[in-house]
């Protein structure tokens, strides 16, 4: 890797990090939710690298699965977000149409947005007690990476 390389690797990381501080501060302490977006993010992030995604990809991934539990117009909440970050304007819009649709399974059109929602899927599985059979099928119906279905196998042992 070169030496532009590390740094914008390091700059990103550093984006990602600025982020999930400020949701911190953004949902007040409450432990639940705060425990909810870093779950989406800590398995988003495995997900992102293990399909190998582009590092441009994999940032938008991190940020999205960062902000993606801000509430009320989520649009303008994260774009106020990330730009506190100093993330460029493209990057926030696609970052923020992937927290628009987190749950639109139907306007799924990138692959960081498919990781993005199977993440949040097997967290909230997990978070609501899905029944396995509401698991299954929207496993059949929704996962298509390899490493999202492994993860949602080995999560509920199916």
């Amino acid at each position: 890797m070169s030496e532009n390389e590390e740094l914008k690797k390091r700059q990103q990381t550093a984006t990602v990090n600025h982020a999930a501080l400020l949701m911190k501060q953004y949902h007040h302490g409450d432990l639940g939710k705060v425990q909810h977006f870093v779950r989406v993010y800590t398995l988003a992030k495995s997900i992102g690298e293990l399909e190998k995604l582009s590092e441009d990809d994999q940032f938008g991934l991190e940020l999205a699965a960062v902000v993606h539990s801000v509430e009320g117009d989520k649009v303008n909440e994260a774009k106020t977000l990330l730009k506190d970050c100093g993330v460029s304007d493209e990057i926030a819009m696609h970052v923020c149409h992937m927290v628009l649709n987190a749950e639109n399974y139907e306007h799924i059109s990138t692959l960081d947005h498919q990781i993005l929602v199977e993440a949040k899927l097997i967290v909230d599985f997990k978070e609501h007690d899905t029944p396995e059979k509401e698991i299954i099928r929207k496993a059949e119906d929704i996962f298509i990476t390899n490493t999202g279905k492994l993860f949602l196998k080995r999560a509920f042992n199916l």
